[in-house]
């Protein structure tokens, strides 16, 4: 299994619109009242999929990667949320 870590809400959707796996993900302050997640994945074909992406060839369904998106969003969303109630503080 290759893995990934991530940054780029389109390229993790990409991953994960391409059947690969959200493993984890890390929350951390970037600012003073910003965070930055950092996903990490896993899959079959990760190394072909990253050189799709950064050779700008990578091919999605619009409307698929829509709701991949989405999900990601969701996810980036509720790890923020539970970074600010485990510190106890707003960001």
């Amino acid at each position: 299994m290759d893995t990934a870590t991530v940054t780029d809400i389109y390229q993790a959707s990409y991953y994960l619109l391409s059947g690969c796996e959200v493993t984890g993900i890390e929350c951390n302050p970037a600012g003073s009242k910003s965070l930055v997640c950092t996903l990490y994945f896993q899959g079959t074909d990760l190394v072909s999929l990253k050189d799709s992406w950064f050779s700008k060839r990578a091919m999605v369904n619009l409307a698929s990667f829509r709701t991949a998106y989405g999900q990601v969003h969701e996810i980036i969303d509720q790890a923020k949320k539970e970074y600010v109630r485990v510190a106890g503080g707003e960001r």
